[in-house]
């Protein structure tokens, strides 16, 4: 099924492609590789003589000669560049970085394990920006119409965008004088966004405008907001919080709104996870520290097998949620994936709130970051390893496990309370956005069957729950 957030919550924040899964708190320090003037350096005749031997290679008493990986690779690296047969007269050269990347990535490939991956200088730049939620951009939402034409969905304070008049339900048709019609939405992003100061045309179209007109905005450094928050019932005071990603800033601006529906005076809180794909895990423990009161948060396995708990963090208790002063309910679907599992799976454990939606993505596994120099770029690179297993409060095991066919049979967080997002639910709201992208939270409010339900349960009087002690 769909995701909920590739329609009306609109998330392509103009260069804020999210980082999936969950990784440490800390970058590990830089593994610097040999540089020298040449790329790669340069292979000893005797070297590569010995590679293309039939057998093993000998050395001159007759015993075998193995050569370490590496310049095993480099001679191979070596031998392509200097013998590879390419048609025509004018063939280039084969691309060390092609076939660098290729290399690292076919490596990586044989540990079967989608989380441990290779981020070459371009990937690993956008995945900081993402993580630190600052970088370079306009500061819009986007979407995709059905006609693939791109649409602006939300308009960020204080931004470039808003200071240029753009509005929810402009058409952008034209980056720099170039269609994006039918392109991939990431495409457009990366045209649009770029380095503060720089400029960038917008073609747009507007429904009360006769002709397309043009936008020159000048780029700069865009606070992506993780955080989306109201009164969602302002008689009832229920209150609504959204969190898209744990980013480096997501517990505080979580504690900032948290306030804000406090001073509103907040009876119940309705806490959206739904398609959040996680983050950081220091965040995840800070943030899940509001709601719990003591004890582990969450259970980490080390690569040797020792168990750690990383605990509730006293100094986060600013709010009365903690101690259970109100009800509390998280919306949870398919998508809401590593940190959202580790606060969520906290939460229902401790038994200070309860889940709403459809089971979670079923990620038990942490990633390290360890920054490398590029090999073939003066930007580091990154590799994003998986080091570690983590198990709930609990000490419930989520990690998805499949069958012989990939088919899921067990893993993720199952919600106290199922209620299903269909496809039809997703075309509704999507359509009804797309028609009226100015009044989107009445939308929401009219169209969503799990915020609907979660808003009824809290109405029935779902009670405030005190958490364990642990």
């Amino acid at each position: 099924m769909r995701t909920l957030i590739k329609g009306f919550v609109a998330t392509s924040i103009i260069s804020a492609g999210f980082l999936c899964g969950l990784t440490g708190d800390v970058l590990k320090s830089a593994i610097s590789n040999p540089r020298s003037g040449a790329v790669i350096p340069s292979i000893p005749a005797a070297r590569v003589a010995r590679l293309l031997q039939p057998a093993s290679a000998r050395a001159a008493d007759g015993a075998p000669v193995n050569l370490p990986p590496s310049e095993t690779y480099s001679s191979v690296l070596e031998i392509i560049q200097s013998n590879y047969y390419s048609s025509g007269a004018k063939a280039p050269r084969p691309s060390t970085t092609k076939l660098t990347y290729a290399a690292i990535d076919g490596m990586l490939a044989t540990l079967n394990d989608p989380f441990t991956v290779y981020w070459t200088p371009k990937i690993y730049q956008k995945q900081m920006e993402d993580t630190s939620g600052n970088f370079g951009g306009i500061g819009a939402s986007l979407d995709l119409t059905k006609d693939k034409r791109v649409l602006i969905v939300k308009v960020i304070e204080d931004t470039p965008a808003l200071r240029a008049g753009m509005l929810p339900g402009d058409i952008i048709s034209a980056v720099n004088g170039k269609s994006v019609v039918g392109q991939d939405l990431s495409k457009v992003i990366d045209q649009i966004r770029g380095k503060p100061g720089t400029s960038v045309r917008l073609t747009i179209v507007r429904k009360d405008k006769p002709k397309p007109f043009d936008l020159t905005l000048n780029r700069a450094i865009i606070h992506s907001p993780v955080v989306d928050f109201r009164m969602e019932d302002e008689q009832n005071k229920i209150g609504y919080i959204k969190l898209l990603m744990f980013t480096e800033q997501a517990d505080q601006d979580f504690d900032a709104a948290l306030a804000q529906l406090e001073k509103q005076g907040m009876k119940s809180l309705i806490f959206d996870l739904r398609d959040n794909p996680g983050g950081l895990l220091n965040v995840a423990q800070d943030l899940a520290s509001r709601f719990v009161a003591e004890g582990p948060i969450v259970w980490v396995k080390q690569k040797s097998g020792q168990m750690d708990s990383l605990n509730v963090r006293a100094e986060r208790h600013r709010s009365p949620l903690y101690k259970g002063a109100y009800p509390v309910i998280v919306l949870v679907n398919g998508g809401s994936a590593s940190a959202s599992e580790i606060v969520s799976g906290a939460i229902q454990d401790s038994k200070v709130g309860k889940l709403l939606g459809t089971t979670t993505y079923g990620k038990g596994l942490v990633q390290t970051i360890f920054p490398l120099d590029s090999p073939v770029d003066a930007n580091d690179s990154a590799v994003k390893i998986t080091t570690q297993h983590y198990y709930t409060r609990d000490q419930h095991d989520i990690n998805k496990k499949l069958d012989a066919n990939g088919k899921q049979i067990s893993g993720g967080i199952k919600p106290d309370y199922v209620v299903e997002f269909t496809e039809k639910d997703y075309d509704a709201v999507n359509e009804a956005l797309r028609k009226d992208p100015q009044n989107r939270e009445s939308v929401v409010r009219r169209l969503d069957p799990q915020l609907k339900r979660a808003r009824e349960l809290m109405l029935q009087g779902i009670p405030a729950q005190q958490s364990a002690k642990r």
